[in-house]
C-alpha cells in the first residue's frame, strides 16, 4: 500500500536536504593560470627565465610579461602597426621600443586614457601591466 505524503512534508525534506547543501558551502576548485594574450596576435612570443631582461628585434615594440601557465617572463614581439588588445596581463615587467622613425608606443587604460608611452631609443623601462587594455606600437 503505498504511503501518502502531505505536500507540507515533502516541501520541509526538500528544504532541510538544500539547507544541508548549502550549509556545507560551495566547492572550491582550485584557481587555474590562464596565460597572458593580445588580440591581435603579436609577430611573436618567446619565453625568458626570470631576471634574463627584454631582447627586442629591431623594428619591433617588445613587452615583457610574467606568464603564470610557464612560470617565465614571455616577450611579445609587436612588430604590425596596429592597436593591440591586451588579456590577463598583471603585475610589472619591461618595455623596450626597438622602432625606427620616431614610432611612440603608447599604452592605454580600460577607458582608453593614456597610461604611458614609450619612445623609440632602445631603453628599457619598467612597466605595470595590471592597468593596461590595450598598446598601440607605432
Amino acid at each position: 500500500m503505498p504511503t501518502k505524503r502531505s505536500l507540507p512534508g515533502v516541501l520541509g525534506a526538500m528544504t532541510l536536504a538544500l539547507a544541508s547543501v548549502f550549509a556545507a558551502g560551495p566547492a572550491h576548485a582550485a584557481p587555474s593560470a590562464v596565460a597572458p594574450t593580445s588580440s591581435p596576435a603579436p609577430a611573436r612570443t618567446e619565453l625568458l627565465p626570470p631576471g634574463a631582461g627584454v631582447s627586442c628585434s629591431p623594428g619591433n615594440f617588445c613587452a615583457s610579461v610574467w606568464d603564470p601557465t610557464a612560470n617565465r617572463f614571455r616577450v611579445f614581439s609587436f612588430y604590425n602597426c596596429t592597436r593591440y588588445y591586451l588579456s590577463n596581463w598583471n603585475d610589472w615587467g619591461e618595455a623596450k621600443n626597438s622602432q625606427s622613425g620616431g614610432a611612440v608606443a603608447t599604452i592605454y587604460g580600460s577607458g582608453g586614457t593614456v597610461i604611458r608611452t614609450f619612445p623609440a631609443d632602445n631603453s628599457v623601462y619598467a612597466a605595470n601591466w595590471t592597468p593596461v587594455y590595450s598598446i598601440r606600437n607605432c
